[in-house]
């Protein structure tokens, strides 16, 4: 499988910790007394420093998401040749939706005017467009399609960030929101050259009994639980037990790398983590014994983009001139589940 081209866009507004800061005290200003508001920004910015969170992307007032998932599409058939009829899959990927049913695919093969494009969604928390690729490229190798685009629109800060913290003790499990930014990709995809060798490895490894270490629940969360897991949850809202999900999706990440021999014995030349902090993607790299000097990091710079947090590494590498083609590369991903899953590709 080759990757044609990884475009992105983002949306206007760069908003910094202080920012956020600023706006959670506003929200909760009647319910804070000196001391607490006092407490409470200074453990904002404990996590911030702990995280490496400095700056991330939201949408403007007017912006919407819809445009910005439609202009990565654009970008990415603009910068390959590939016209729109020539789509024959169009997965969407991701976390952020405007609606349950249908797919959100079927907007985006309308508004990209992908008109010979079957679609559907996958959704698997920040896995969603590793699962998406590892989807893709079996389609390709069997030739049921040619060519697949994987569209992805991470645009759901206001809509699931908690501002409700009257008190310290209550940022704990909402911080997690305050590091997410915001950006849309498009990926384009197509199966190789007849004289070409597809080595691309994909794997994945899932503890769902951990489920409920990170959600973003349904108003009817309760019906699917069974043992109280989503009680006090407010619907809509990220919720995270950060310590216990980091340690634990880390721990079984290293694991999963070393199993995977075929991966593990693999040079690669640059290496791509979900950028959900700046010290996990160091404390993972360092644990699996790759050279921190190798690994693209943006979660400084964009916060953690959820499920585009792969896609948009890459492409701004790319444009940054740290990725080549001929490039081999290394994916890593830990996600809510718990899944982890890797992938190791020449690009």
């Amino acid at each position: 499988m080759k990757i044609l081209n990884i475009s992105y866009a983002l949306p206007s507004k760069k908003v910094a910790n202080e920012d956020l800061i600023k706006e959670v005290i506003r929200r909760n200003k009647d319910e804070l007394t000196p001391q607490t508001q006092s407490d409470l920004e200074a453990m904002f910015r404990r996590f911030f420093r702990m995280s490496g969170s400095k700056f991330r992307f939201h949408r403007a007032a007017g912006e919407k998401a819809l445009t910005l998932a439609v202009k990565a599409g654009q970008k990415a058939l603009e910068k390959t040749g590939v016209k729109p009829e020539d789509i024959d899959l169009l997965i969407y990927a991701g976390v952020s939706r405007g609606w349950i049913e249908p797919a959100t695919a079927n907007l985006f093969q309308s508004e990209l005017g992908l008109k010979s494009a079957t679609c559907f969604d996958i959704l698997d928390a920040c896995a969603s467009w590793i699962r998406a690729m590892a989807v893709a490229r079996s389609f390709l190798a069997q030739k049921i399609y040619k060519k697949v685009m994987i569209v992805n629109c991470e645009c759901g800060f206001k809509e699931h960030a908690n501002f409700d913290i009257p008190k310290a003790e209550d940022l704990e499990h909402s911080f997690s929101g305050f590091t997410i930014g915001e950006a849309a990709t498009a990926t384009i995809l197509a199966a190789d050259d007849e004289d070409e060798t597809d080595d691309s490895i994909y794997s994945f490894k899932t503890w769902g009994g951990k489920h409920g270490l990170c959600k973003i629940p349904l108003p009817n969360a309760s019906e699917f639980s069974t043992n109280g897991d989503t009680d006090g949850l407010k619907p809509m809202a990220f919720f995270t037990s950060p310590g216990e999900l980091l340690s634990f999706t880390i721990r079984k990440l290293v694991g999963h790398f070393n199993e995977t021999r075929e991966v593990a014995e693999r040079v690669h030349d640059i290496v791509f983590g979900h950028s959900v902090s700046v010290a996990s993607t160091t404390k993972t790299a360092s644990m699996i014994g790759i050279d921190t000097s190798s690994v693209f990091e943006t979660h400084d710079r964009f916060g953690n983009t959820v499920s585009a947090s792969l896609p948009l590494g890459m492409a701004v590498a790319e444009e940054e001139g740290r990725l080549k083609r001929g490039m081999r590369v290394l994916l890593l991903m830990g996600s809510a589940g718990v899944s982890t899953a890797m992938a190791s590709f020449k690009y």
